[in-house]
């Protein structure tokens, strides 16, 4: 860390939000089958990962009806999934971003992640954005400051330069 570096603080609950518009986004932008089977992948992995995370702190946000959609319906790769079921699966990643962020700016969240992640990352956002959850749940650290259980965490430094 130089000179020009300042910690950026995340919260579990900040990295999943940021994840779900991110997984959103990419669902909503693929153009061809590769990318949207990969982003369906990712959408995939995130979820499994936010549901063992969630159920492992007693998380409420997402709810198990929020999981088991979103993971039936990104697990198959796109075979058998409608356009409605698409839009549904964005809609639903969106929401459930939402609601994490609480009273939160989602695009500001999601500036100080893409930052941590140029800081930080490699080998694809999605990954990285796994792997900062995974490490943050392992570090078993307390409940959220907000007092609400399974809504967050309090935060955990990541480095970004000024």
């Amino acid at each position: 860390m130089g000179p020009t570096s300042i910690p950026i603080r995340l919260t579990l609950t900040e990295i999943c939000a940021a994840a779900l518009m991110e997984t959103a986004d990419s669902i909503d932008a693929a153009r061809d089958t590769a990318a949207f089977v990969t982003a369906l992948d990712g959408n995939h992995r995130l979820w499994l990962a936010m549901r063992e995370v969630g159920m492992a702190d007693g998380w409420t946000v997402p709810s198990s009806r929020d999981s088991e959609f979103a993971i039936l319906r990104s697990s198959s790769l796109g075979r058998g999934v409608t356009d409605a079921n698409v839009e549904a699966l964005v809609a639903v990643n969106r929401r459930v971003a939402e609601k994490m962020a609480g009273n939160a700016d989602i695009e500001r969240i999601r500036t100080r992640v893409r930052l941590a992640y140029r800081e930080n990352g490699g080998g694809g956002f999605v990954s990285w954005l796994l792997g900062g959850m995974r490490r943050k749940e392992r570090l078993g650290t307390p409940s959220a400051p907000t007092g609400e259980r399974g809504i967050g965490r309090p935060p955990i430094g990541l480095m970004a330069s000024a």
